[in-house]
């Protein structure tokens, strides 16, 4: 390619977004970097060649919006690391290519479909015999009497859909849960592990199925967001890992999350996507974004080394936008 690689990364404002953007400033390749998300205020948003405000991914614009976008600006791959967007964009992203040329890292729809789903997620591990909580649909009342008899209290009640540990309760006794099934799209799962046990491991695979090497770290969390982050081989828990990658068979990135219980890694959650963690993993020499660039883009294989010693502390940190650049993002939507 006789011109820098246009890379346009949608939710620039999420700290998966800006993960990835900490990930390409390390790219040793020429890129242009482009950036959108649905508000001005988004701190991704100053930080990138060019800035666009977007239509939601669930408005009926925003394909048009995107179409439009790929093409004037010649964009080459898109990345993202937000759920609706991931959807919108399996469902088009044969039309994107067509009209745009710009290719879509992202997962197939019905895989996308299992993984943002924390119901479907348990149901999916149990039927490939892989390690999971025990379950029940908060909306089936039996299923949940069962629950309580199989596994007894502390359990965890969270929402199908979203992360962060939005809308997650502990719920540690009958009143608890009598509160929790009154509420609508919940999934109850057994308590595993301990906050002390918490594991996050990245995988990537490639278009022909073959797994790269994975990178593995203990975590501390605060409000669902790794804030502390220990490397290490974890034999066990990284077995359980790729397994799951190589059932699910996701495209590109897969981030598992696990707890060590008696009986071994449980995963409770299955990110096919780049993952908070990303810029944590490409600083300390695992450069998943790099990869993916280089093997979506370039058709090389995925060459990612085993890394197992590192820490990672995470802080808050600021940025200032000039006034000028937020009123060009507000009043025209792209600066």
């Amino acid at each position: 390619m006789d011109r820098p690689v246009a890379v346009l990364v949608l939710a620039v404002g999420g700290n998966v977004g800006q993960g990835i953007l900490k990930s390409l400033a390390h790219d040793r390749r020429p890129l242009r970097i482009l950036g959108a998300d649905i508000a001005p205020l988004q701190m991704g948003l100053y930080t990138v060649e060019k800035a666009f405000v977007s239509p939601w991914a669930y408005e009926e614009a925003f394909l048009p919006y995107l179409l439009d976008l790929c093409k004037r600006e010649q964009v080459d791959i898109i990345l993202s690391g937000a759920e609706p967007v991931l959807l919108a964009m399996a469902q088009h992203q044969q039309e994107i290519r067509e009209v745009t040329g710009a290719r879509c890292l992202c997962s197939p729809l019905n895989i996308l479909e299992v993984c943002d789903d924390k119901l479907l997620t348990c149901q999916w591990l149990e039927r490939e015999g892989l390690p999971h909580p025990a379950y029940a649909d908060g909306a089936d009342h039996e299923a949940v009497t069962r629950l309580v008899a199989q596994v007894g209290f502390p359990l965890v009640a969270k929402p199908r859909h979203g992360g962060g540990a939005r809308g997650l309760f502990l719920v540690h006794d009958q009143h608890d849960l009598d509160y929790i099934i009154r509420k609508p799209d919940y999934v109850i799962q057994e308590s595993v592990g301990t906050d002390e046990t918490e594991y996050t491991v990245g995988c990537m695979r490639q278009k022909d199925g073959k797994l790269a090497e994975s990178c593995c770290m203990r975590r501390d969390l605060a409000s669902g967001t790794t804030f502390r982050a220990v490397l290490g081989e974890f034999t066990e828990v990284r077995r359980v890992a790729e397994s799951i990658t190589s059932a699910l068979k996701p495209v590109g990135p897969c981030n598992i999350q696990l707890r060590m219980t008696e009986r071994g890694p449980v995963c409770f959650e299955i990110n096919p996507r780049f993952s908070g963690t990303t810029p944590i993993r490409t600083h300390l020499g695992y450069p998943e974004v790099s990869a993916a660039l280089d093997h979506f883009l370039e058709e090389a294989p995925i060459d990612l080394p085993r890394i197992t010693e590192g820490v990672a502390l995470r802080y808050w940190n600021e940025l200032y936008p000039a006034g000028e650049a937020v009123v060009a993002l507000e009043q025209v939507g792209r600066l």
